[in-house]
């Protein structure tokens, strides 16, 4: 399912009416996927930002619609944050994710199997990003930045359980659904724990750096008296 699918079933729900009549500028800016292939724990969140209320205000999406506790956008150094507003047209579906993750591991000759992807769609420089954590077995995570448009992985690392713990401050298993985040990541959803999102590195950083050869030192002459 791509993700208006989801935003259409929220906009059936009357708290989105309420919702809209109370501020009608109210836009979605992100949506929160968590695809379980194990044990099929799937979970959906659909975020919206009130520029009247400047909040986020953010609705679970499975077979019913529930609308969760409100919170303040904010970054990570605790800065007020204005998301960008979704587009209507993404044009990647979340059941695509796996296999774009697959691939891009591939290419990397990186031979895991997926337990769990979270995907977490928002703008990123006026461009809609997919970033992706990716559980494996084995205690190991795959981040990814997917750019939506041309389907392509912009960023992929691997990193380890400690790395999660180290960020989370804890072992993942916090039960429940993150409503809107004091930060955008690094809280629980759906039981396990996301991973701050990565800078994704400019060309010129990905380039290697050519380091200088020291001068040789130069001698002062003593001067003859």
């Amino acid at each position: 399912m791509k993700p208006s699918h989801y935003i259409e079933k929220v906009k059936k729900f009357p708290a989105y009416k309420l919702m809209m009549e109370e501020d009608p500028k109210t836009y979605p800016c992100s949506v929160f996927f968590l695809r379980d292939f194990d044990e099929g724990n799937n979970e959906t969140q659909v975020d919206f930002y009130s520029p009247l209320k400047k909040q986020m205000i953010s609705f679970k999406v499975d077979k019913k619609v529930e609308r969760v506790e409100n919170k303040h956008a904010k970054t990570i150094t605790n800065k007020k944050l204005v998301p960008q507003p979704l587009p209507e047209n993404i044009k990647m579906d979340i059941d695509e994710m796996k296999s774009t993750i697959l691939d891009e591991m591939h290419n990397r000759d990186m031979t895991y199997e997926i337990e769990k992807v979270l995907a977490f769609l928002n703008m990123t420089d006026g461009t809609p990003v997919w970033n992706c954590t990716t559980f494996l077995k084995g205690l190991g995570l795959v981040q990814a930045h997917i750019e939506d448009k041309s389907a392509s992985v912009l960023f992929m690392e691997k990193k380890s359980l400690f790395d999660l713990i180290k960020f989370s401050g804890g072992a993942p298993g916090m039960p429940g659904m993150m409503g809107a985040p004091e930060k955008p990541a690094g809280g629980p959803i759906g039981g396990v724990t996301i991973l701050p999102p990565q800078t994704i590195p400019s060309e010129a950083e990905t380039k290697p750096k050519t380091q200088k050869a020291p001068e040789p030192t130069k001698k002062k002459e003593s001067k003859s008296k």
